[in-house]
């Protein structure tokens, strides 16, 4: 009955999809490190991947006498850290992609949580994400009823909140879009930020409203 069973449906069924999803869990976890971590730290964790597979492989021609189990112990004490690895990267959130603080104009600083600015006034109501960064942003706005635009000039949904308003989202948009939102503000100062998961860390920032 037990070779029945696998014969006829573990080898045929079970054994490949489960084959297809500890491959499909080791990518998604592989690629979440390599986005998370810098440059040389993702060539690095791809070099270690690649010598581990290598040597696995070598192991197991050089030792045909390797046991089952051992083999099994060793591919699941990595793919663990590998699976918890790449939870932690997720959280974190994905590296910076592109290069930031350019534009067509002069560099400018647009508030004190680090936010550049290149292309517009740093008065005008406009935010423009590029990657997980806003590129440029306002440093003051006007009091009263004012239109905030948001363009996403990157590949991964962004949008603007205001911490000061309750944590209001003032406007979001896909990767390639544009967004508004209005918003009536009254003097002081409002941390505005971005609140996709992992995303805050590196678009926050702070402007001056002026009555």
């Amino acid at each position: 009955m037990r070779d029945e069973f696998r014969d006829r449906f573990f080898t045929p069924f079970v054994l490949p999809v489960t084959v297809i999803g500890v491959m499909l869990l080791i990518g998604i976890s592989l690629s979440r490190i390599l986005l998370a971590v810098s440059e040389i730290g993702a060539a690095m964790v791809a070099f270690l991947a690649a010598g581990y597979i290598m040597a696995m492989a070598f192991a197991v021609e050089a030792r045909r006498r390797i046991t089952a189990r051992a083999l099994g112990v060793a591919m699941a004490i990595v793919l663990i850290g590998l699976i918890g690895a790449g939870a932690v990267a997720s959280a974190a959130g994905m590296r910076p992609l592109g290069e930031h603080g350019g534009g067509e104009g002069p560099e400018a600083v647009a508030g004190e949580g680090g936010a550049g600015g290149s292309e517009a006034p740093s008065n005008e109501p406009v935010f423009v994400a590029v990657d997980i960064d806003y590129e440029r942003a306002p440093a003051t706005l006007p009091a009263g009823d004012t239109t905030i635009t948001l363009e996403n000039r990157g590949t991964i949904l962004h949008n603007v909140v205001f911490e000061e308003l309750d944590d209001q989202l003032i406007a979001e948009a896909a990767g390639g879009e544009s967004a508004e939102g209005d918003v009536t503000l009254e003097p002081g100062e409002y941390t505005y930020y971005c609140s996709v998961p992992g995303h805050r860390t590196t678009m926050e920032g702070t402007l001056t409203v002026e009555g």
